[in-house]
């Protein structure tokens, strides 16, 4: 699977979830309501810069939407017990363990 379809999938469900209408994101994110319908049809693929915008505003951090562990951020927030504070702590933990990881890697 691509990067874009990945992006797209996990755009849709977090909208859902979060109850948020594209036009809502799009306003949060200071992007236009045309370019948010491409991302999620898959016909654009965010640059970086539009990743983190979007990120920031459905409060998320922008692996959730590119990295395979993301599974885990998808699985945390079906939990229905945990608060969105909990969930924001285990992905930090994540992202904090990957990065860790990845440096381990390159000390070797």
């Amino acid at each position: 699977m691509e990067a874009k379809e990945l992006f797209s999938i996990r755009l849709k469900e977090l909208l859902k979830e979060k109850k948020i209408s594209q036009r809502e994101l799009a306003k949060k994110a200071n992007l236009s309501d045309a370019y948010i319908s491409q991302l999620l049809m898959v016909k654009k693929t965010p640059t970086i810069k539009v990743l983190k915008q979007i990120a920031d505003a459905l409060d998320v951090f922008p692996s959730y939407f590119i990295e395979d562990g993301a599974e885990v951020s998808i699985l945390l927030r079906k939990n229905k017990r945990l608060s969105e504070e909990d969930i924001k702590a285990v992905e930090a933990f994540i992202e904090f363990l990957m990065e860790k990881k990845d440096e381990d890697r390159r000390a070797h």
